[in-house]
């Protein structure tokens, strides 16, 4: 085995085609039949063949992607786990080197069982905490939309871990994380790949995360009013977000963006009313006030499109209780009071997604519609005016009926 190692760990066997493959014929060889034997030497396996599978030269070779599997799926976990969180813990790899290392530990844990994992629960709990803490570590030199990419390997991996999970072991954890993310004044950037991994693993869970997400609904929309540009007077001191100097609008629209798809997802997936009255009231006012949040410095209306309107919508139509319904329309309904054009624009286009979204059932909150809608149609913008005849017409589609009457009235 040193010989072999020490063959493999040259620079002459990228340039030796023959060598490269009989090496690692040697070596997958060596991982599916002696794989109990072969741990003193795995951890130099491991970070060698995280470095080739990097390498230009052999970044699609299939060999090395075999024998990564076979690693994978041969060495025992109670070897392959303590290895793995070895090399983490003590950084020996390189940011380039996490897909590898996340595909060979998302691999192993597909075939883990109950034991297994339980024999190892506080190491792999320890890893990932380890492997969360990446975004701070690398804040000042990544731009956080190329943290996400990073990021996103790793909780590709931990959803594998969660799906293997019963309810009651997955609890725990994911209350150690929410902890370790949001108390005792941590990094902000721990409360950004927090609310990542809840919008991950609302998309994963859908209405089974509604069991453990009670629990986050205050601080979310707290910290949806701290982000808000608009809401300058109005911030509590508790869970203060500060990140660092660099990429500061960047980081705060990541978090904004991971909070409203958390919530959005929960909305839409709701199957056993979670979104209660109080929960309904708590969320309502941060999520419609983003209508006036110029917080981000990509397109306004895009990032209204994309995020802030499927939440608002999803939101709406979690609950059956119309009162709850009238409250949020009439709040949606006075952004289009506001003195900026663009902020009107987006107010229209949730308005249409909202009828779309209930159908006939928005036809008992038309009557409060109408005024707003009378003073769209003579706006001094263009656009704004344009968009308003389009949207009247769109809802008259959508209820099967004429809206002239209402505006005659």
């Amino acid at each position: 085995m040193p010989h072999v190692l020490q063959t493999y760990q040259s620079d002459n066997v990228i340039k030796n085609e023959l060598l490269l493959t009989s090496v690692i014929a040697c070596l997958s060889k060596l991982v599916r039949t002696l794989c109990n034997y072969l741990t003193p030497y795995l951890p130099d396996i491991i970070k060698r063949t995280c470095t080739l599978l990097t390498h230009p030269s052999s970044i699609n070779d299939q060999r090395l992607r075999t024998m990564w599997s076979h690693i994978a799926l041969h060495v025992p976990h109670r070897l392959l786990f303590p290895i793995l969180y070895d090399v983490i813990d003590k950084n020996e790899f390189q940011l380039n080197d996490l897909e590898s290392l996340m595909t060979l530990l998302k691999q192993s844990l597909s075939i883990a069982t109950l034991d297994d994992l339980s024999n190892n629960y506080s190491l792999l709990k320890q890893l990932f905490l380890k492997l969360f803490t990446l975004r701070t570590i690398h804040t000042k030199k990544m731009q956080p939309n190329k943290m996400n990419i990073y990021e996103d390997y790793i909780f590709d991996c931990f959803s594998e871990l969660v799906m293997r999970l019963s309810e009651e072991t997955f609890r725990p954890l994911f209350y150690t994380i929410y902890e370790w993310a949001i108390y005792n004044e941590p990094p902000s950037e721990y409360t950004l790949t927090f609310y990542r991994l809840t919008f991950i693993l609302s998309k994963k869970l859908k209405g089974l995360f509604t069991l453990f997400a009670g629990h986050i609904i205050q601080h979310s929309s707290n910290i949806l009013n701290q982000l808000n540009s608009s809401k300058t007077d109005e911030i509590s001191n508790e869970f203060k977000i500060n990140f660092r100097k660099k990429y500061v609008e960047e980081n705060k629209i990541e978090l904004i963006n991971g909070i409203l798809g958390t919530i959005s997802n929960l909305c839409l997936f709701d199957s056993v009313g979670f979104i209660n009255d109080e929960r309904f009231q708590l969320l309502m006012m941060p999520i419609v006030d983003q209508l006036e949040n110029f917080t981000s410095n990509d397109d306004y209306s895009q990032w209204i499109q994309q995020n802030v309107s499927p939440c608002i919508v999803n939101l709406t139509s979690a609950t059956k209780e119309e009162p709850l319904w009238r409250q949020i329309h009439y709040q949606i309904l006075l952004k289009t009071r506001s003195n900026l054009s663009k902020v009107r624009l987006a107010t229209l286009n949730v308005l249409q997604e909202l009828s779309r979204k209930l159908g006939m059932n928005y036809q008992s909150l038309l009557p409060e519609a109408i005024p707003f809608m009378a003073e769209l149609m003579e706006d001094p913008n263009d656009e704004v005016e344009k968009t308003c005849h389009r949207i009247i017409i769109d809802m008259e589609s959508t209820l099967g009926e004429s809206l002239q009457d209402y505006f005659n009235n």
